[in-house]
């Protein structure tokens, strides 16, 4: 039991202002101890306890050998029931377990006196009797004796453990979120600063980039190859607009574990700005999914279709985006011009964009949008509507998607695509008035019109069935014309119509019908299967009445057998016309899509080949690492076979101007000998039939021997184990064509190619001029040779024809017209010298497209040309009127709005004495009558050819 305090003056008492602690110290006799009683204790012991004890810091005192510890009742808080026991007594008596760490500690201090200061020490103890762990930072000081001998150590102590316990349950939580963040299926990476450290890359993004080493590096360091194909751009944007970048289902190439080994991904995935306070972006946040799976499987399911619609799959797609806070509609440049607005147009408000849709059609778009926005639905948008006609001076379908992205419950945009229908809408009119005429027209017969589905039932029947019969057409529609025949007729017709549908093919024959009056009226039927491609696509059938002929008897059935023999005839006739114009339509169709993907395709190789030159031009000068040439020519290799399949696709559509001249064409054959010789190989065999008397024909001859050369290829391929390859000319005197592709009549050269390889199959011969059309391997064969010839010899005013049999061999056979006039010999003039410099001159350069455009800019920069820019024809025209100094305009062809051929006429209108270098990628030869060839660049092109132009026409003028 404690002493009681002894009465006196509390300010004569030790520790009077100690608290709790200087009254236990107090009342504790002390004189049964090493220390005695508290009146003998050194000054320097008394002092430090009076400076300690009414502290509120967490202190303590361990004085002596014994290690006595003394504390404040700040420091007796943290004792729970070891307070008071613990006062005063040896620290390896009461304080075991954090002794054990606070001793050498002490030792220290004792034999050094210096002062140490301890941060976040940990302490493993018993609190009420349950173990417990706590954190103190620590400072531990000397207290000196009149000899200045350590006596004792006084420690300040802080108690930081539930700030630890906070940061250790923060770590723990990080912990989790990287271990979630890691597995997550999806692949996910994370940005930071304007150089693009990757700060985070879970483990997915890992694995898809070869594990390399991604964490802490600048992405163009890490990822060299994914920068180089433009993402970092990507990056760029984003940053610079703040926007979101997404894209769903799109071919990637990322690294793998093997040095310079790409592998193919198809993945959706976003691009996500992160900004600090100030609005600025810090952070891109990247997460997707890898779809290539998806990808190969929906691509499987699509190599079946036909050639047609993997074309129009390259129809153009723009895109829109609509931000509901800030009521701002904007599109891609695409989608600007589609809405009749110059493509940099700046975004618009709401009630400006319902100003650029037909007036009839706002109610439809209108419908379709609150459900789009609303947080309970969320419905897809789709709509189709037409520009208003006063934007575009012409009708203008367009099919509208898109989808709301929501934050919460809030829609803040709604994003989506815009697809030109124009053509489809306009054809489906065409498909509904062809089918109304149809109607009309079956209608109006004296005979029975019926056309089936490929089930057997009856899709349509005409008003004869009324008029002649007394049935009414729906009646039919709904039974079928077989409930009509007589009873004893109708098992037996009922089983051969099965036959019918299981293998169709084209029928014929009498038959006996009833009336609802119970009459017999005996129809001659004809029926014919329908077709798209191979598919079966039900019967047409038409119906006379032949009553009065078939009781006539016998006599009366050769004419009869003649009337039918005619009519049939006569509809073999019609389907046969409508197959020829069908074909010629579609390929004229297929002809105009290549040509638009060739115009923007040679667009692209454009820039590519321009910056290419830029590039070796820079390494030359040693900007360059030398290293990087040979790569620079794998990009201009590939850049160059690129700007031959255009040329091939152009070919086919027959937007390639052709330089047509009078050909001895028993020249060009022999000229290639050597060529073929060589390209063939020693297996194939070449002859030649060249005879005398060839007429001269009117042809491109550099074309002309293209066609030959890729017709022998052709040959070649068909000739696996070698053959015999046969090269003709002969003239030729054509009547009426038999199909399509074959020439109108008149006098022609013919060149034949015979091979005596494996022949064509019928379905094969039936599709070969159909573009991307082939029966050779994956990777062996474009499918546009054959088409190609078909353009180029359609464009130079003559034909094909090919005849094959299944293992015999093929011959092709190329018609060009008759020259009036013979061929020319060869010369062998020398070439011009190259002209100087064009340092000084002023040219202007016109294209809408800002990369193609600076292309050329940079081009008759390097070469000493001051140059003028303008991407449209009116700021051109204004820019000649302020710059007298212009003395050549190099502009495009194809451009919205004013073409370069109506800013041709304009501009010579006023500026008589400024030259003109046109540039094209594809325009129609119809729409360049009069430009010279020497005035005119096709797309793609080198930069060479650009200066050595605008040299010739500066010298000229």
């Amino acid at each position: 039991m404690m002493p009681s305090l002894p009465r006196e003056d509390s300010a004569r008492q030790p520790f009077a202002r100690a608290g709790e602690v200087g009254k236990l110290l107090r009342a504790t006799d002390w004189s049964r101890t090493s220390l005695g009683p508290i009146a003998a204790w050194p000054a320097p012991l008394r002092a430090a306890l009076e400076l300690l004890l009414p502290m509120g810091a967490q202190m303590l005192l361990i004085w002596g050998p014994e290690r006595r510890v003394f504390y404040n009742d700040a420091y007796a808080a943290l004792l729970h029931d070891r307070h008071p026991a613990a006062l005063g007594q040896p620290a390896d008596e009461r304080w075991h377990r954090a002794w054990v760490e606070v001793a050498p500690m002490v030792d220290e201090v004792f034999a050094t006196a210096r002062t140490l200061t301890l941060g976040d020490r940990r302490f493993d103890i018993l609190a009420d009797g349950q173990p417990t762990t706590l954190h103190f930072d620590m400072s531990l000081s000397a207290v000196l004796l009149e000899d200045d001998t350590v006596g004792g150590v006084l420690g300040v102590v802080s108690d930081v453990t539930e700030r630890m316990r906070t940061v250790e349950s923060a770590t723990r939580e990080r912990a989790r979120l990287v271990q979630m963040f890691d597995q997550t299926p999806g692949f996910i990476a994370v940005l930071r600063g304007a150089d693009y450290v990757i700060e985070l890359a879970n483990a997915t993004y890992r694995r898809m980039t070869g594990d390399r080493d991604l964490v802490g590096r600048r992405y163009a360091d890490a990822l060299p190859e994914v920068a180089a194909s433009g993402f970092l751009e990507r990056l760029d944007e984003v940053r610079r607009t703040g926007a979101p970048f997404r894209a769903v289902d799109m071919p990637v190439q990322l690294p793998t574990a093997t040095p310079g080994v790409l592998r193919d991904y198809w993945i959706d995935f976003i691009c996500q700005p992160i900004t600090d306070e100030h609005g600025s972006v810090v952070t891109i946040f990247i997460e997707g999914v890898d779809r290539t799976d998806r990808h190969h499987a929906r691509a499987a399911l699509a190599r079946g279709r036909a050639s047609l619609e993997q074309a129009t799959e390259a129809g153009e797609i723009a895109t829109w985006e609509y931000d509901l806070r800030h009521d701002r509609f904007s599109c891609s440049p695409l989608g600007m011009s589609l809405y009749g607005l110059p493509p940099d147009s700046q975004p618009m408000s709401r009630e400006a964009f319902r100003l650029l849709v037909e007036p009839d059609d706002l109610p439809v778009l209108e419908e379709a949008f609150p459900p789009v926005i609303d947080p309970t639905v969320r419905a897809p948008f789709d709509v189709e509507y037409r520009v208003a006609q006063e934007r575009v001076g012409a009708v203008r379908w367009l099919s509208v998607r898109g989808r709301g992205i929501f934050e919460g419950d809030a829609c803040v945009r709604v994003v989506g695509t815009i697809i030109d229908i124009t053509a489809r809408k306009l054809q489906a009119e065409a498909w509904r008035e062809s089918e109304a005429r149809f109607r009309t027209l079956a209608d109006s017969l004296p005979a029975l019109v019926w056309m089936t589905d490929p089930h057997g039932q009856v899709t349509f029947a005409s008003r004869g069935f009324e008029t002649i019969l007394g049935v009414a057409p729906e009646t039919i529609e709904e039974r079928g014309w077989v409930a009509l025949l007589r009873p004893d007729r109708r098992d037996a017709a009922l089983a051969a119509r099965k036959r019918w549908f299981a293998a169709p093919r084209p029928l014929s024959g009498e038959h006996p019908l009833l009336t609802p009056a119970g009459t017999t009226r005996w129809m001659h039927i004809e029926a014919r299967p329908r077709f798209v491609g191979e598919a079966f696509q039900g019967y047409t059938a038409c119906a006379i009445d032949v009553t009065d002929a078939h009781l006539a008897g016998e006599r009366l059935e050769a004419r009869v057998a003649e009337r039918t023999a005619e009519l049939t005839a006569q509809i073999a006739e019609r389907e046969r016309v409508e197959e020829t114009l069908h074909q010629m339509q579609r390929l004229e169709a297929i002809g105009q899509l290549t040509s638009g993907v060739a115009h923007d395709f040679n667009n692209l190789l454009t820039v590519i080949l321009g910056n290419v030159d830029s590039l070796v031009a820079a390494g030359k000068r040693g900007l360059l690492d030398p290293r990087l040439e040979p790569r620079l020519d794998h990009v201009r290799i590939a850049a160059e076979r690129g700007a031959a399949l255009t040329a091939q696709l152009l070919a086919f559509s027959r937007r390639q101007r052709l330089e047509a001249k009078v050909v001895d064409l028993n020249r060009t054959v022999t000229g290639l000998l050597d060529l073929l010789g060589g390209t063939l190989g020693r297996d194939i065999a070449i002859e030649t039939r060249t005879p005398p008397g060839i007429w001269p024909a009117f042809v491109d001859p550099t074309q002309m021997e293209l066609i030959i050369l890729n017709l022998a290829i052709n040959a070649r391929d068909a000739m696996p184990d070698g053959g015999t390859l046969v090269l003709s000319v002969a003239n030729e005197t054509l009547g009426r064509p038999e199909r399509a592709e074959e020439p109108p009549p008149g006098d022609y050269v013919r060149v034949a190619v015979t091979d005596t390889g494996t022949g064509m199959a019928d379905a094969v011969l039936a599709r070969a001029f159909e573009p991307f059309f082939t029966t050779k391997e994956v990777g062996k064969g474009s499918g546009l040779g054959l088409a190609q010839v078909f353009g180029f010899a359609k464009q130079s005013g003559g034909g094909v024809r090919i005849d094959s049999t299944p293992g015999t061999g093929t011959t092709v056979s190329v018609f060009v017209p008759r020259a009036a006039t013979a061929a020319d010999a060869p010369s062998d003039a020398p070439a011009a010298a190259p002209a100087e410099p064009l340092h000084g001159a002023t040219v202007m350069v016109l294209d809408d497209d800002d990369r193609v455009r600076q292309v050329a800019v940079e081009a008759l920069r390097e070469a000493g040309c001051r140059v003028v820019e303008a991407a449209d024809g009116e700021s051109a025209l204004e820019a000649l009127l302020h710059e007298p100094a212009i003395r050549l305009v190099v502009t495009d062809i194809a451009m919205p709005g004013m073409t370069g051929i109506q800013f041709a006429r304009r501009m010579q209108d006023l500026h008589r004495d400024v030259e003109l270098l046109f540039v094209t990628g594809h325009a129609d030869p119809s729409d360049m009558e009069g430009v010279r060839e020497d005035r005119l660049i096709r797309k793609p092109y080198p930069r060479r050819m650009l200066l050595e132009r605008v040299r010739a026409i500066l010298a000229e003028g």
